[in-house]
């Protein structure tokens, strides 16, 4: 008998190109997972990865086994579905992944709706950013991931999973009290600041760059942060300016907002589920708890 376990690694792999990325995601070591996929090509007696410099190139044996282990995850999920829905109740436990302000003003309002509502139901929130929240998700340690995607933005990969919009918001621009301007500010008056990125890599990075350079210019980042309350801070200290999505716009003494022109790239916050899963009663009215509170997160249009 297959170990399933083995078979969602050499599926992560297939998306990830090498044991270090799989290992980082997953939270085992590279140590650990390369002596699982070592046991998984001696329970099958065939080779299933082939060394290409830094990375592992999966052979056409494992390619193949990569596709039928989707399906079997796909039906192993549904038939957990199906099991819940014939008790009809709500119960068990969701766990809930979600990046910081996505946690913070989305994943704990729905939690807090959900466990008054369901005294059966245990939830459960963790902290994630897409890119590593995702092959927790596949992989079953998480049942829902609260997502995030910018317009002309590559986003994080994310085929084989369900996606239910939550929301769709601008990015705003984080000022000091006394700065000069009205309600909208133009970019381009901004070229000479001190700017304050997103950490290296991430999505909100690549936006932010691709905003100013649509202005006509290329920001100087004096500061790098990842917290929104960091970007509240240096803002309000006088240490640079920001742009930051409406969603995270919870109001700090010494900052105001102002719409930003040309318009920013906007942030799309979306929840993520394995195909077949949101017809387990515990999904689905996690879904709907998120759904409500994403209405009524009434984000800056």
């Amino acid at each position: 008998m297959l170990d399933v376990r083995r078979l969602r690694l050499l599926s992560e792999l297939s998306r990830r190109g090498t044991i270090a990325e799989v290992a980082r995601a997953i939270g085992y070591t590279p140590s650990a997972v390369s002596q699982s996929l070592a046991q998984l090509e001696r329970e099958l007696g065939v080779t299933l990865l082939e060394r290409d410099g830094r990375r592992v190139r999966l052979t056409p044996a494992a390619d193949g086994l990569v596709a039928r282990t989707d399906r079997v995850l796909e039906e192993l999920d549904a038939a957990a579905a199906e099991l819940a829905a014939e008790h009809g109740a709500v119960r068990g436990s969701v766990v809930l992944g979600a990046f910081p302000s996505a946690a913070a003003f989305l994943a704990v309002p729905a939690v807090r709706d959900l466990q008054a509502g369901h005294a059966e139901l245990e939830c459960l929130v963790r902290e994630h950013e897409p890119e590593d929240g995702i092959p927790l998700l596949r992989s079953g340690a998480l049942d829902v991931l609260i997502s995030e995607r910018y317009d002309d933005v590559t986003p994080a990969p994310a085929g084989g999973l369900e996606e239910r919009a939550l929301l769709s918001e601008p990015l705003v621009l984080l000022l000091p009290t006394d700065h000069p301007g009205g309600d909208e500010v133009e970019l381009a008056a901004l070229a000479g600041a001190a700017w304050i990125g997103g950490l290296p890599g991430t999505q909100y990075a690549v936006a932010l760059e691709r905003a100013c350079r649509a202005a006509g210019f290329e920001p100087r980042f004096a500061h790098t942060a990842d917290e929104a309350s960091v970007h509240h801070a240096l803002v309000a200290a006088g240490l640079g300016v920001a742009l930051v999505p409406a969603l995270a716009c919870t109001g700090a003494p010494g900052v105001r907002y102002a719409r930003a022109s040309p318009p920013p790239p906007r942030r799309h916050v979306s929840a993520l589920v394995r195909r077949g899963a949101d017809r387990r009663p515990a999904v689905a009215a996690a879904l709907d708890a998120l759904a409500r509170t994403a209405a009524q997160a009434s984000p800056i249009a």
